[in-house]
């Protein structure tokens, strides 16, 4: 973890709170130890969504629907979510429609490479593209993604430091996880000097990266 505990703490107490509804779900999700975007992350989130108001949302990686109803609750926009278990989609839909945003929201279930491909194949484009599945994956995806964006459109990559690991060198990194290592430094750096997009980075929960589309 990037960010101190204390901070994250403090944050949770301080921070604005979502709908009744919208806490339940993260508290239900941090019982059961379902991995869900950390609050400053969170706050972040919030932030570019109400200075970018966009009017679509696709998102990779749904677990649960937690990060999905805060999108909504903080747009006017229309939500594409993708997730590739089961038994995560059909609580998704629970959730979602528990936080009364059914009517905005679709569900996707399947392999993330392939739902991009038939999405990108159908002409489809969004405004907001959030990435929160395996992390892995995002340099294979990236290509797909970067068609699936509309003009001056955002991709919010969450968790793109690793808890910090990123900065490590590859000999202290464990087995399992050195390819994840070495495919997202290759993500990160792709981004940051593709001239096609300007990118941020964050140390902020366990890193995020924004990249809007420069067309």
């Amino acid at each position: 973890m990037i960010t101190n505990p204390k901070v994250l703490e403090y944050l949770d107490i301080i921070s604005p709170v979502n709908s009744k509804a919208i806490e339940e779900i993260r508290a239900e999700a941090k019982r059961n130890y379902i991995p869900i975007i950390k609050r400053d992350t969170e706050n972040l989130l919030k932030f570019v969504l109400k200075m970018q108001n966009p009017g679509s949302i696709l998102e990779i990686g749904c677990a649960v629907g937690y990060s999905a109803a805060v999108m909504l609750e903080n747009s006017d926009a229309d939500i594409v979510t993708v997730e590739k278990m089961p038994e995560r989609v059909e609580e998704a839909k629970r959730n979602i429609k528990y936080a009364d945003f059914e009517s905005r929201a679709s569900i996707l279930e399947g392999d993330a490479g392939e739902i991009l491909k038939s999405l990108a194949d159908k002409g489809e484009k969004f405004d907001f593209i959030f990435m929160d599945a395996a992390k892995a994956q995002y340099i294979t995806w990236l290509p797909v993604v970067k068609k699936l964006l509309k003009e001056s459109g955002m991709i919010f990559s969450d968790n793109c430091l690793q808890e910090g690991d990123l900065a490590e060198s590859s000999f202290a990194i464990r087995k399992r996880d050195k390819t994840i290592h070495k495919r997202m430094r290759e993500y990160i750096y792709l981004l940051l000097h593709d001239e096609t997009l300007e990118s941020w980075i964050f140390s902020i929960g366990d890193g995020v990266l924004l990249s809007r589309s420069r067309r």
